[in-house]
């Protein structure tokens, strides 16, 4: 039989009597406190008049519900929003669960091992001021401290630089007049499982692939000829023995080949060392054209690359800034390398549209996608409104499809406020239902909706300590970013 419940107090002067009802027993001292008897609950140890302080507005308690008795069964459906489901998340400390009153933690890595998502990744969408950069600082923050890896590739306002340095980690500047210089051709931290036949194959193929993702956004999504790819390939077996390979030296290779090379490869390498040359000799030199000066720590806590200075570059020049980020958080998290990691996207839809020269930036990020689960790495993508995926392509089209499949694939989606004219389409996209789109049109800053999985939600408020805030916030002469 199930132990009863009781809501309310008996007083300490009354007793039951035979028939159920209180009698009043007037021996019973009033400055003794509560006498606790079986089934009450524990007294208060405040005095009946309130503390002695200043300001206090003593008087004595004068209210005593009666006692209700129920089963724990009845008293869940008769409270059945006041408390949390019994299987809580944990993880690091998010704030408060405003439907609930409850602390809220979260930590991806908890929670799919605790099937309560299908996959890592996240997306945080909101509008500038709404308090979604917010969140994703002081999350992973908090989540560095309890040993995650944290990588942002792309931070085009710096404002991530103060945060990697709160938490111990280390940043990187590239762009014009930095000293840093990043090779897209680098072959990053040696993974010891391999082989060396197997390393120098895999490096191989890996310098292969980013030449032509290189060459195709160059070329504005322009395709390679088999042709070309024969050049290509011929190109880097001969740079095959050397320890470091640059930008530089494929160009050199393709502008003057073997000359025992088919007069038709030799053309073709002509056509792809003319769609280079902006990296060797045009507006995109000194960026990528050299050997690394820098290296990817895998072991801080968090890295951040600031590429604030390529804000009046050319979206080329972002774009390969990102590639070459990007190219080495991968090539850190193969085999013995890998380990949980979080990926902090900043402005992914811009990103997404910068990237996207005939698809393929958004193929590698859904390809990424894909393997994130076996690397062990965590995608959070901060975007401003679901409407900015549309400006992909068009509606039900291919690539359309693609970006909103890619928001699918994230199980954990936070939505925090946004304009009264969007929240018919994010609830078209993201599922909500009328209380849930209620919700987001009446959020204040700094209060998000969680949506973890497929039935488990939660209206989260951030907290930040001040010191915290001192860090994270951003101001500018417009006031606070988001």
């Amino acid at each position: 039989m199930k132990q009863s419940a009781v809501i309310g107090r008996i007083p300490a002067n009354e007793k039951p009597g035979a028939n159920g009802r209180h009698r009043q027993t007037g021996s019973a001292d009033k400055t003794s406190g509560w006498k606790l008897q079986s089934a009450e609950l524990p007294a208060s140890k405040m005095p009946s008049w309130g503390w002695k302080q200043p300001h206090n507005l003593r008087g004595p308690l004068r209210a005593t519900p009666p006692a209700h008795r129920c089963s724990s069964k009845v008293l869940g459906g008769a409270y059945p929003f006041l408390a949390e489901t019994g299987d809580i998340l944990t993880g690091a400390y998010i704030g408060e669960n405003l439907l609930s009153r409850a602390p809220f933690c979260f930590d991806p890595w908890d929670a799919y091992s605790a099937e309560a998502v299908r996959s890592h990744s996240v997306a945080i969408l909101g509008v500038k001021g709404t308090g979604k950069s917010m969140l994703a600082k002081s999350w992973s923050s908090r989540l560095a401290r309890l040993g995650r890896k944290v990588a942002v590739p792309h931070d085009p306002n710096g404002e991530w630089v103060r945060v990697a340095a709160y938490v111990g980690g280390k940043s990187i500047s590239v762009g014009p007049g930095k000293a840093a210089r990043i090779n897209l051709l680098d072959e990053g931290a040696r993974d010891r499982s391999f082989s060396d036949e197997d390393w120098n194959q895999n490096v191989l193929q890996y310098r292969r692939a980013t030449v032509k993702t290189i060459i195709r956004r160059l070329r504005e999504g322009g395709n390679l000829e088999p042709v070309e790819h024969t050049a290509l390939d011929v190109a880097l077996d001969a740079l095959r023995g050397q320890s470091t390979v640059t930008i530089t030296h494929v160009y050199d290779r393709l502008v003057d080949p073997e000359q025992s090379q088919p007069l038709e490869v030799v053309e073709a390498g002509h056509r792809l060392a003319h769609s280079l040359r902006r990296m060797v000799s045009g507006d995109l030199t000194g960026f990528f054209d050299g050997p690394s000066t820098v290296r990817f720590d895998a072991d801080a806590p968090m890295m951040v690359v600031d590429t604030s200075a390529l804000k009046g570059a050319s979206p080329e020049a972002q774009a390969l800034a990102r590639l070459a980020t990007a190219n080495w958080i991968r090539r850190s998290s193969l085999g013995a390398n890998r380990q949980a990691r979080v990926i902090i996207h900043e402005e992914a839809a811009v990103e997404l549209l910068n990237d996207v020269s005939g698809g393929d930036g958004l193929a590698d990020r859904v390809e990424d996608e894909k393997v994130a689960r076996h690397l062990g790495t965590s995608n959070w993508y901060l975007l401003h409104r679901v409407a900015d995926l549309d400006a992909l392509g068009d509606r039900n089209s291919a690539l359309h499809s693609r970006a909103l499949g890619l928001l699918a694939d994230c199980e954990t989606r936070i939505s925090y406020a946004q304009h009264s004219g969007e929240i018919a389409r994010s609830r078209e996209i993201l599922g909500w239902n009328d209380t849930q789109a209620d919700l987001v049109r009446k959020l204040h800053k700094g209060e998000g909706l969680w949506q973890i999985g497929q039935d488990r939600v939660a209206k989260v408020r951030n907290i930040c300590t001040d010191y915290e805030l001192g860090i994270f916030r951003t101001d500018a002469m417009g006031g606070e970013r988001a």
